[in-house]
């Protein structure tokens, strides 16, 4: 019948656009999942070895997810290697976190984070507590600011870039946690990053 035949061929160039769309996408999303775990392993070897430094001077952070899943040690805390049970490629949070006892530190953050939308993207943020509100309703409750270092599609994000914005938020940091001015980072945040979320907790 002439008219079967049209819907197999009609299907059949459908079915072929389809499996073309299929493979694209795979092909895409296998490149952004491999080049996400790439930038994962980097990242965290880079906060845990800053982590390290820090604690030398008596300076405490956390860094979530924590080291003990991700890493094997052979001698505390120097050295180690990433482990290979570990999936960074599922990752899609990592905090590095001020955990000072002065309590207006507590909470300065830097969090990578990933939003998958229409494509993949990767941000880097700093934040940090504006301090406490009332409300007559749910009581006390403290601010938080987010600000936008580093922000880049997957596809097209290099870890070179996001490091040399660390690099400079992490030597402020450090020296902000050293003179014990808490100021010298903020200051730094606010004057040259642009403004996120502002949310409660």
């Amino acid at each position: 019948m002439p008219g079967t035949e049209q819907q197999k061929d009609w299907f059949s160039k459908l079915d072929e656009q389809l499996t073309k769309k299929e493979k694209e996408v795979l092909k895409d999303s296998s490149l952004t999942t491999g080049k996400k775990s790439e930038f994962n392993k980097k990242i965290l070897t880079d906060l845990w070895k800053t982590w390290v430094r820090f604690n030398k001077q008596n300076i405490h952070f956390t860094i979530d997810p924590p080291p003990n899943k991700w890493l094997e040690f052979t001698s505390y805390p120097e050295k180690f290697q990433l482990s290979n049970d570990f999936f960074f490629e599922n990752v899609s949070n990592i905090t590095f976190k001020d955990t000072a006892a002065e309590v207006e530190r507590v909470g300065d953050s830097l969090k990578i984070l990933y939003k998958r939308e229409e494509n993949e993207t990767v941000s880097a943020l700093f934040e940090f507590s504006e301090g406490e509100k009332y409300d007559r309703y749910t009581g006390w409750h403290r601010y938080f600011t987010q600000y936008v270092l580093y922000e880049s599609p997957m596809k097209g994000a290099k870890i070179e870039e996001l490091e040399e914005v660390l690099l400079s938020i992490m030597t402020k940091w450090y020296e902000s946690q050293l003179r014990r001015n808490r100021e010298l980072i903020i200051e730094e945040i606010k004057g040259n990053y642009k403004k996120g979320e502002t949310f409660i907790e």
